[in-house]
């Protein structure tokens, strides 16, 4: 009988164990799945609008792009920037300063042609070389040179036939002839040209094949 009492005790214990420790086991996976269901978001369609990029419409360039930040041709200045290289020529006093040519007007100064003959020890910066036939040549601002023979020195000529430059000096006339527009620069007569890149040029070409 005693057995019997300590052996229903046990049981009794063993009993009341077994769940607390079943209760013990499940509490983290039931703590698991609450942390899981708070965590849990519910999807939503999220749109996004994206920042449309205005783009500048890019316009015909100009022919004197290259030289915007010179001044016009046939300009009238007070006076001529620092560092001119005064050059005198047919009785004239020029006066040369970044690639352009001044004549004196009274107490001013004129942005004018240079003379053809007139030399220079220096070419401008940012000058265009080019070559034709067995010729070389240099332009910058409207202005041609080539250089002397045994010298360090660059003369003025007449535009050649065939040169072909980027840029005029704002100042240039756009003539329509035969339903086609030229740039006529002085007395000399380009001709508008595209390259690959269907960037502009402009050819020498003669008065005559205007017609």
């Amino acid at each position: 009988m005693k057995y019997t009492k300590v052996a229903f005790k046990k049981n009794k214990v063993f009993l009341f164990v077994i769940p607390l420790v079943s209760c013990f086991i499940m509490l983290p996976k039931k703590v698991e799945a609450q942390r899981k269901k708070t965590v849990r978001v519910k999807r939503s369609k999220v749109v996004v609008h994206k920042k449309i990029r205005a783009r500048p419409i890019r316009g015909r360039r100009v022919a004197h792009y290259r030289y915007r930040g010179l001044p016009r041709w046939g300009k009238t200045v007070r006076t001529v920037g620092a560092g001119f290289v005064g050059v005198r020529f047919g009785g004239i006093g020029y006066r040369f300063h970044n690639g352009v040519w001044y004549r004196p007007k009274g107490r001013k100064s004129i942005v004018a042609k240079a003379p053809f003959g007139v030399r220079v020890r220096k070419l401008p910066i940012g000058h265009q070389r080019f070559v034709i036939g067995a010729h070389t040549y240099f332009y910058y601002y409207g202005t041609y040179y080539a250089q002397v023979v045994n010298s360090e020195e660059y003369q003025v000529v007449i535009p050649p036939l065939g040169a072909a430059i980027d840029a005029l000096p704002d100042g240039y006339e756009i003539v329509s002839i035969n339903d086609r527009d030229y740039y006529k620069f002085e007395d000399t007569y380009y001709e508008p040209r595209t390259d690959n890149e269907q960037i502009e040029y402009y050819v020498v070409i003669e008065p005559t094949a205007l017609n």
